[in-house]
């Protein structure tokens, strides 16, 4: 029995493994590039084996599977890993999470949406996939990326990614003085705070609680869902750089987005419980200082500010707008020309005025022929016809004086 239940476990491994080494989509020799072995495709539950401790993180953005192979040229050898994503989001998500502000951009063909690299990793993103190639020495020609992408490309979703980038200021107001005049002949200098520069390559667009924790400097949880992710939820985080002739310290800027203005009015409410929003300084009982506000369906938050004009600074320059998208089908109704309308009309009332007479002359037609065919059985019959009389008349009525 021991022995059967064993062979049964293998067979069952072996059967999920061949469907699992048959969807790999990495060819053999992309650009010059050979590969020894085949691809080791993995699923979510082993994917500690290629992410390791960013393996949570990875299930948390949603993978569906993950693929390795090895490739060699000459003395150098590169280990790329493609993780397939639920969807194009989650790809650029965990894109945006692994990318470090040390990395460069890359631009290695029209397949590629996003692409970064640094002395010894590279990562890019095609649709729904997410790559991630580890090297030693140089950097991989861009031969190599663009045959990968060409051979990732039939396999990828095609819907496009999030836009929530949008709402991210590029920097603050300007440093300085400036001067307001208050009335004639006279003025009111202001101190501008300093301007607040984002840092390339920050960004990162958040689908957890797990990711979220890694992304600010004093998260209220490492694990809670404190920010409405499990009510469709998405969010993407910044750091924000002072002048560098200013003393203020980093601000991270949180910026989340909801289905509805209802849900993030609710979402904002409930922020309380986890961060002191909008508290004074002296005020926070142990929690993060927070400030921030609510436009519609987006909440911007901003940590590390000392202060609510600092958060200001950030939270003035964010604009919120909203839009629809409708994916069903539609047409577009024409109206003909007014010539074109009439003639319809006339046409139609004289299909009309044909159909009625041909129904008149063949009902008409079909009483005849059957009258003269079936005298008196069909139509006509006398003997079924019953009258009522009121006898004012001494002549009885014959049913047959009405044919």
């Amino acid at each position: 029995m021991k022995k059967a239940a064993i062979s049964t476990l293998l067979l069952c491994l072996l059967a999920w493994a061949l469907p699992a080494a048959a969807q790999g989509v990495l060819p053999a020799s992309p650009g010059g590039w050979a590969s020894a072995s085949n691809s080791k495709v993995i699923g979510p539950p082993q994917l500690q084996t290629f992410a390791g401790d960013q393996a949570d993180v990875l299930r948390e953005y949603g993978v569906l599977a993950a693929e390795q192979r090895q490739y060699t040229q000459k003395q150098q050898t590169i280990t790329l890993t493609l993780y397939k994503m639920v969807d194009p989001s989650a790809a650029y998500g965990a894109f945006t999470f692994l990318r470090d502000p040390a990395m460069r951009r890359l631009d290695v063909g029209d397949s590629v949406s996003y692409a970064a690299a640094a002395k010894d990793k590279a990562l890019f993103v095609v649709g729904n996939y997410f790559g991630v190639a580890s090297f030693m020495g140089q950097l991989p020609s861009d031969a190599l990326f663009n045959e990968i992408a060409g051979a990732v490309l039939p396999h990828a979703d095609t819907r496009p990614y999030p836009q929530i980038a949008g709402y991210l200021p590029l920097s603050s107001v300007t440093a300085g003085n400036e001067r307001y005049p208050l009335r004639r002949g006279g003025g009111s200098v202001v101190t501008l705070p300093a301007r607040l520069n984002i840092v390339p390559e920050s960004e990162r667009y958040v689908l957890g609680p797990r990711a979220l924790a890694q992304s600010l400097p004093t998260p209220p949880s490492q694990t809670e869902d404190w920010l409405g992710f499990s009510r469709s939820g998405e969010a993407i985080a910044a750091r924000y750089k002072p002048a560098a002739n200013s003393s203020s310290q980093e601000l991270t800027l949180l910026v989340a987005v909801y289905p509805t203005q209802q849900v993030a009015a609710k979402e904002f409410e409930l922020l309380s419980k986890w961060i002191a929003l909008n508290a004074e300084a002296g005020q926070t009982n142990g929690k993060p200082l927070v400030y921030g506000s609510r436009a519609s369906a987006l909440i911007a938050l901003v940590f590390g500010a000392q202060s609510r004009e600092q958060a200001n600074a950030l939270l003035d320059h964010i604009q919120y707008h909203s839009s629809v998208t409708w994916n069903e089908p539609s047409f577009q109704l024409k109206e003909p020309p007014f010539s074109t309308m009439i003639v319809g009309a006339f046409e139609g009332t004289g299909v009309l005025m044909v159909l009625a007479m041909a129904v008149g002359l063949g009902f008409g037609g079909l009483r005849l022929v059957t009258k003269l065919l079936f005298p008196g059985r069909v139509f006509d019959r006398n003997s079924n016809v019953e009258i009522l009389q009121l006898g004012l008349n001494s002549k009885p009525i014959d049913s047959r004086d009405f044919y």
